[in-house]
């Protein structure tokens, strides 16, 4: 007995894979797009490179090269096609610019330290800056190199507690971005004693 499922089919019976989700680079650089991991029987492949709705390329072989002669962002749309005809269409983004994707942020200017309070040499402080760059999500906090804190974006000043200060301690200021990218960096020394 053959069983024949009514309405429509889900199974392409090919799935079209590339091996990372989005390509980049400046313009002028070869961009090589490899499917050779699409799912099935694969007979053709269809290279949308502009994302214009429009198949610029068709090929039997899994691997294409493309150089983008000018800067463009947006898509290129792979669709696969198998043995039995069904289809299965990916999208991945492309940036080609000579622009960096992430700007790094700016050092904080203006870092001052001011001794709030002191008992037996460990010190709690006011640590504060000044910064316009609008990247900055959060700002980390750092002690003689080593990760104290970290404050929202909006902030200008932080304080400090449990500061030992029988050696001068340095203090930074490290901007950082949403995805975690750290910026230039800008400090202070606060002098031993207390």
């Amino acid at each position: 007995m053959i069983t024949i499922p009514l309405g429509k089919q889900k199974q392409a019976g090919v799935e079209a894979r590339l091996p990372i989700n989005g390509y980049s680079g400046p313009p002028g650089s070869e961009i090589t797009y490899d499917a050779s991991e699409s799912a099935g029987v694969v007979v053709r492949y269809e290279w949308d490179l502009d994302g214009d709705g429009s198949y610029d390329r068709t090929t039997a072989d899994p691997v294409l090269k493309h150089t983008y002669k000018e800067e463009f962002q947006g898509v290129m749309i792979l669709r696969v096609t198998g043995i039995a005809g069904g289809t299965d269409v990916l999208e991945t983004p492309v940036r080609i610019s000579t622009t960096p994707l992430h700007q790094r942020l700016a050092a904080p200017l203006n870092v001052e330290v001011e001794v709030l309070s002191t008992v037996e040499g460990i010190s709690e402080v006011r640590v504060t800056w000044e910064s316009d760059d609008q990247g900055a999500d959060s700002w980390a906090i750092a002690v003689n190199g080593f990760p104290a804190g970290r404050v929202a974006g909006s902030a200008r000043s932080v304080n400090v507690t449990d500061i030992q200060r029988a050696e001068d301690v340095l203090l930074e200021i490290i901007g950082m971005t949403a995805e975690g990218a750290l910026g230039e960096r800008a400090g202070t020394t606060l002098a031993a004693g207390g």
